[in-house]
C-alpha cells in the first residue's frame, strides 16, 4: 500500500474504517497510515464487532463520534450490505466519507470520483513510454519562459501535497509559434523525467496534429479517447474504449479514471477541436469528448492536466479562478529575444542609431521588436542568419519582414521561410533537395510516416515536386535517361541539414531506421499554401499517389478496429485534395468505412467524430455546399450523414444546413421518399432547438412530399411528427387527434404492431403521460389542483403496456435509441405512480436526507424504476443520441432526489448539470427550459441552492417558454411559481 497523503481539510482527529471482514488484513496497515496522517484515534471492528444487529448501536456511536469515515474499496466490500449501511449512516449524519481504493476492482457508483484515493499496489513499472514522443520538442535551452515553467512545477508540487483548491487543469494559450509545446516538453524533460517522475503514478501525452494545415479535415478525439482509456484504465475500461459508446461518455469515464491517480496528462494543440475566433461561439469545443474530460478533471482530479491551445477555453470559464486557470503565453521579452538570437551565434555591432519608441536600442533589440518577440520567428531567423550568412545580423534585410500581415498568425515566420526558400534555390542540388523535403511536408496535417514518404519517392517522379530527390542515370546502349530516387545517404543528409536548422524533426526507431518526419504546424501550413498556390498540378498528383498508396496498404479485415481504419480516413482527405472526391466517397468512405448500409464505423465502433471528419472533406464551405464530382445518390448520402453526425455530437445548429440541403437536393431529383424523410428529420431537429412553429411546418411539408410519391408510411410518420410538435406548442387536442389518425393508418398498413413506435411512438407516449406528469408535480409540490382518479392510473398502465410491446419490436431489430426510449417511458410511468402514492413520505425523506422504515414500499418501487431508468440513460449514451439524453437525465434527477440520501441529492445535481452542458452547447432550448423548471421545483426548499436562485431559474424558464412558444409548460410554470412563492 502506498503512502497516504491527505489534503489539509482532511486532517481530522478521529477516523472510522468501514470494511468487509474479508479485508481485515488491510486494517492494521491503514491504522498506522491514518495515525501518521494526523488522526488521534482510529475506530474499526476487527477485534470485536461483527456484522450483527446487536452491535449496530456501537457502530452507529463510532460513526457519530468520528470526523471521517474511510471505506476500504475491494471486491468483497463492494458486495457488503454492511459497508453500504455504514456509508449511508455516515452521510445521513453529514460525515465526510473518503473511499480508499486498495485492490484492483470496480469503484462503486455511490462514490464520486473526486473523493476516491487510489492506494492500489503497483504490479508493473509506470508506463512513461507513452509520453516519450514529446521529448523531441524540448529545446536544449528554454529562453525567456522561466516563470511559466515554474508555474507548472508549482502546480505539480500542489498535486503531491494534495492541496485543496489547487489547479488540476493548467492551460497555456498563445498564437502558433510562441513556444507552448517547447515549454511543456522542456518542463517534462527537466522536472519529471530527469528527477525520476516524482510522485507520478502515470503520464500520458497526446498531440492533436491537425492545426490548420488542411482546412477540409475536421479533427476528432476518437482515437485519443480510445488510447487514453486503454492506457489509464483496467480491462473493463479497455473494453469500454473499444465500444460504440459516444465521445461524451468516454470523456466522462476517462476523467474519472485519470482523476483517481496522481496522473500527468498533456494535451497539446487543442485548437482543431475548438471553434475559431470568427465563429459565433469562439473557442468552444466542437468535440464533446474533450469537453467532458476537461470539465470532469476540473471538477475532481488527484493529478494534473496541462493543455496548450491557440484559443482560450470558454467551456472551463467557471473554473478559471479555481481549478482550471489559463495562462496567456506572451511574446518573448526584448532581453530574452536578444539572448535567443545570440544563442545561434548571430553577431552585429554593439550599438547603431536605431529609433524605437524614442529609445536608443541596438540592432538585436530592433530585430526582436520587428517580429514582435515571436519565438518561432526568432528561432528561424537565428538559424537562417547563422547558416546562410555566417551569423551577420546586417543580412536581416534579406527577410522581407515589413511585408508580413500583422493579422496573420505566423506572418513573420512565413517571411523567414520565403528567405530560406530563396537561399535553398541558390544553392543548387543540395538546396533543392532540402526544399523538396520541406514541400512534401505541406501535403500532410500530421507527421509524415516513412511508408508515405516512400510512396511519394516512387517512380515516376512528380514533376516540380519530387524531381530534386531523383538522380538521372543514362543507359548508353539505349540512349535513354532514367530517374531513380537518390540514395538513402543523400536523403539523410538533406534531412540532417534541415534538422540542424530547426526546420524538421526526424524520428527514428531503435536501430536508426526512419519512422516519421515532422515540422512545426506553421511550417507545414506555409508549404501547404505554397503548393496549392504555385504548384496545384503537382499537389493534386501527390495527393492522388498518397490516396492510392493508403488504399492499397490498408488491410482492414472483416472487423477492423478504429486504428485499422485510420489510413482510410487519411485516404479520404488525400483523395478529396487530389480531386478524386467521387472515388474517395464511393470506394473508401461508403464501401470500406461505412461498409455500405451497415454503418460499421459509427454504429459498431462509435467513431462518430472520425466519420464527421471524413464527410467534412466532401464539403467546400463548412456544411452548405458539396465539392463537385459526387454522384447525385451520394450527394444525398453525404448530406444526411453530416446532419446525423452533427446532431449526434450535439452540434444541432450546424446540422440544420446539411439537413435542409438534403431536402432541396431530393426535391430537385424528385426523390420524394428521401425528401419526406429528411423533412421529418428536420422537424425533429427544429423542435429540439425550440423552433416549434418551424418544426410543424417541416412536418407538414414531409406529408406533402409523401403524398407526391404515394408512400403511406412516410405520410403517417409526417403526421405523427407534426402531432409531437403540436403537443409542445400546447395544442393538446389537435395533437391527440393527429396521433390517433397516424396510429390508425399504421394499423391499416400491417407493417408491424398496430401501435406507433420508434421516435413518434415515444412522443405519443409523452403526450399520454403529460396529465399524470402534471399531477405528480402537483403532489410533489404539495398542491391540490388535480384530483387523482382511476382514469389516470388506468392511463399509466396503458402507456406501460404500449412501451412493453414496442420495446420487443425494437429489440428484435437492435434499434438502440428506440429501446432506450421505451425503457424511459416505462420508467416515467412507474415513477409518476410512486410519487402519487407516496408523495408525503418521499417529500419528507428528501427534506431530511434520510430514509425511514415507513417509506420502505416507496423505495422498493423506486429501485425497480431506477433499473428501467439506468437502462434508458445507458442506452441513449451507447446509441450516441446526445440530443435525446437530457430526457433521461431529467427524469433520473427527479428519481435520485426522491431517495432522500445526500448521495441522491448530489447525483441529482450531477444529472441536471450534465443535461445543462449538453443542452446549452447544442442550443436545445426546450431542454434548457425543462432544466430550469426542474432545478427550481426540486431544490427550492434547499438551504444551499446549488445555482443562482430558484426565482432566477423560473424567470429563465419563463423567457424560454415564451420565446419558443413552449406552452405545454405554461401550467407547470404557474404551479412552480405558486409553490415557491408560498415557501
Amino acid at each position: 500500500m502506498q503512502h497516504l497523503i491527505l489534503p489539509p481539510t482532511f486532517q481530522m482527529r478521529r477516523a472510522f474504517v468501514s470494511h468487509s471482514t474479508h479485508d481485515d488484513s488491510y486494517v492494521a496497515e491503514l491504522d498506522s497510515l491514518l495515525r501518521a496522517a494526523g488522526f488521534d484515534d482510529v475506530f474499526n471492528d476487527v477485534s470485536s464487532i461483527k456484522p450483527d444487529e446487536q452491535f449496530w448501536q456501537e457502530i452507529e456511536k463510532g460513526i457519530t463520534e468520528c470526523d471521517s469515515l474511510f471505506v476500504v474499496i475491494t471486491a468483497a466490500s463492494n458486495d457488503s450490505d454492511w459497508v453500504k449501511r455504514e456509508v449511508e449512516c455516515a452521510r445521513s449524519l453529514g460525515k465526510k466519507v473518503i473511499p480508499l481504493w486498495v485492490e484492483d476492482c470496480s469503484v462503486p457508483a455511490i462514490f464520486a470520483a473526486r473523493d476516491v484515493i487510489d492506494l492500489r499496489r503497483r504490479t508493473r513499472e509506470l508506463p512513461h513510454t507513452e509520453i516519450s514522443h514529446i521529448f523531441k520538442y524540448a529545446p536544449s535551452e528554454l529562453i525567456g519562459r522561466e516563470t511559466e515553467k515554474k508555474l507548472i512545477s508549482d502546480a505539480w508540487g500542489k498535486v503531491l501535497c494534495a492541496e485543496a483548491g489547487r489547479p488540476s487543469v493548467l492551460t497555456f494559450v498563445a498564437f502558433g509559434g510562441e513556444g507552448k509545446t517547447s515549454l511543456v516538453a522542456k518542463w517534462v524533460v527537466d522536472e519529471m523525467c530527469a528527477k525520476g517522475w516524482p510522485g507520478c503514478d502515470a503520464a500520458f501525452a497526446w498531440s492533436f496534429y491537425s492545426q490548420g494545415t488542411c482546412e477540409q479535415v475536421a479533427a476528432s478525439s476518437d482515437l485519443f479517447l480510445k488510447n487514453a482509456l486503454a492506457f489509464f484504465g483496467d480491462d473493463a475500461d479497455k473494453q469500454f474504449a473499444a465500444s460504440p459508446a459516444g465521445a461524451y461518455e468516454k470523456g466522462q469515464r476517462l476523467a474519472r479514471v485519470v482523476g483517481q491517480r496522481r496522473s500527468l496528462l498533456i494535451l497539446d494543440g487543442l485548437e482543431p477541436l475548438q471553434y475559431t475566433p470568427s465563429s459565433p461561439t469562439p473557442g468552444q469545443f466542437k468535440d464533446q469528448g474533450i469537453a467532458a474530460l476537461l470539465k470532469g478533471l476540473a471538477t475532481a482530479s488527484h493529478g494534473l492536466c496541462v493543455v496548450t491551445s491557440r484559443y482560450p477555453l470558454p467551456d472551463l470559464r467557471v473554473f478559471w479562478q479555481t481549478t482550471a486557470p489559463e495562462i496567456k503565453l506572451l511574446r518573448l521579452s526584448r532581453a530574452a529575444g536578444v539572448h535567443l538570437l545570440q544563442s545561434f551565434g548571430v553577431k552585429g555591432s554593439q550599438l547603431r542609431n536605431l529609433s524605437l519608441d524614442r529609445e536608443q536600442v541596438n540592432e538585436f533589440e530592433k530585430l526582436v521588436e520587428d517580429v514582435q518577440g515571436h519565438a518561432l520567428t526568432l528561432n528561424l531567423l537565428g538559424t537562417y542568419l547563422r547558416d546562410a550568412h555566417a551569423g551577420d545580423i546586417s543580412k536581416r534585410d534579406l527577410v522581407k519582414l515589413e511585408e508580413a500581415d500583422a493579422e496573420e498568425q505566423g506572418g513573420h515566420a512565413f517571411r523567414v521561410m520565403e528567405a530560406y526558400e530563396r537561399e535553398f534555390e541558390r544553392e543548387g542540388d543540395k538546396g533543392h533537395r532540402a526544399l523538396a523535403v520541406l514541400r512534401l511536408l505541406g501535403l500532410f496535417d500530421r507527421p509524415v510516416a516513412s511508408h508515405c514518404l516512400g510512396a511519394l519517392l516512387q517512380t515516376p517522379a512528380l514533376p516540380g515536386l519530387t524531381e530534386p530527390l531523383f538522380t538521372v542515370e543514362t543507359k548508353w546502349r539505349r540512349l535513354k535517361h532514367e530517374l531513380h530516387p537518390i540514395a538513402a545517404g543523400q536523403l539523410n543528409l538533406a534531412c540532417k541539414r534541415l534538422e540542424d536548422a530547426g526546420l524538421l524533426t526526424v524520428n527514428r526507431d531503435a536501430v536508426g531506421a526512419l519512422e516519421t518526419l515532422d515540422a512545426h504546424p506553421l511550417l507545414r501550413e506555409y508549404f501547404a499554401r505554397q503548393l496549392r498556390t504555385h504548384q496545384p498540378d503537382a499537389c493534386r498528383a501527390a495527393h492522388r499517389r498518397l490516396y492510392e498508396h493508403l488504399c492499397a496498404i490498408t488491410k482492414e479485415g472483416d472487423q477492423p478496429t478504429l486504428e485499422d481504419l485510420q489510413p482510410l480516413y487519411q485516404a479520404v482527405a488525400h483523395g478529396c485534395q487530389a480531386g478524386w472526391q467521387r472515388n474517395a466517397c464511393e470506394e473508401v468512405y461508403y464501401l470500406r468505412i461505412l461498409r455500405r448500409g451497415d454503418h460499421y464505423s459509427w454504429q459498431t465502433l462509435g467513431a462518430v467524430s472520425s466519420d464527421l471528419g471524413a464527410v467534412h472533406c466532401f464539403f467546400e464551405h463548412e456544411w452548405n455546399s458539396l465539392v463537385p464530382g459526387l454522384a447525385p445518390t451520394f450527394q444525398g448520402l453525404v448530406m444526411n450523414q453530416a446532419a446525423l453526425y452533427l446532431r449526434a455530437v450535439g452540434r444541432l445548429t450546424e446540422a440544420l444546413e446539411p439537413m435542409q440541403a438534403a431536402i432541396e437536393l431530393s426535391v430537385v431529383e424528385e426523390h420524394w421518399v428521401n425528401a419526406s424523410k429528411s423533412a421529418a428529420n428536420l422537424s425533429e431537429l427544429e423542435l429540439v432547438l425550440g423552433n416549434i412553429s418551424v418544426a410543424i411546418s417541416a412536418a407538414d411539408q414531409s406529408i406533402i412530399y409523401a403524398d407526391r410519391c404515394g408512400d403511406d408510411h412516410e405520410k403517417l410518420v409526417g403526421l405523427a411528427t407534426s402531432a409531437g410538435a403540436l403537443h409542445q406548442l400546447g395544442h393538446t387536442d389537435e395533437s391527440l387527434k393527429r396521433f390517433r389518425t397516424a396510429e390508425k393508418q399504421n394499423a391499416e398498413l400491417k407493417r408491424g404492431p398496430p401501435l406507433l413506435f420508434t421516435l413518434v411512438g415515444f412522443q405519443y407516449c409523452d403526450l399520454l403521460l403529460s396529465t399524470s406528469e402534471l399531477y405528480a408535480w402537483h403532489a410533489w409540490q404539495n398542491l391540490d389542483r388535480i384530483k387523482w382518479n382511476w382514469e389516470l392510473l388506468k392511463n399509466l398502465h396503458s402507456v406501460g403496456q404500449r412501451a412493453s410491446t414496442t420495446v420487443k419490436l425494437h429489440e428484435r431489430n437492435v434499434l438502440l435509441r428506440y429501446i432506450a426510449l421505451d425503457h424511459l417511458t416505462l420508467a416515467r410511468a412507474a415513477l409518476y405512480k410512486v410519487i402519487v402514492k407516496h408523495s408525503a413520505g418521499l417529500r419528507s425523506s428528501a427534506m431530511s436526507k434520510k430514509q425511514t422504515g415507513n417509506n420502505k414500499p416507496a423505495f422498493s418501487a423506486l429501485i425497480t424504476t431506477q433499473c428501467q431508468l439506468e437502462t434508458a440513460v445507458d442506452g441513449l449514451r451507447r446509441a450516441n443520441q446526445l440530443h435525446l439524453l437530457p430526457h433521461g437525465l431529467l427524469t433520473r434527477a427527479w428519481l435520485r432526489f426522491l431517495s432522500g440520501a445526500r448521495i441522491g441529492t448530489e447525483s441529482a445535481h450531477a444529472d441536471l448539470d450534465e443535461a445543462w452542458e449538453i443542452a446549452e452547447h447544442g442550443r436545445m432550448r426546450l431542454h434548457m427550459a425543462d432544466i430550469h423548471l426542474y432545478r427550481a421545483r426540486l431544490f427550492f426548499r434547499e438551504s444551499e441552492y446549488p445555482w443562482e436562485s430558484p426565482q432566477a431559474d423560473l424567470a429563465a424558464a419563463e423567457k424560454l417558454i415564451d420565446d419558443c412558444g413552449y406552452h405545454r409548460r405554461d401550467e407547470e410554470l404557474a404551479d412552480a411559481k405558486a409553490a415557491i412563492l408560498s415557501k
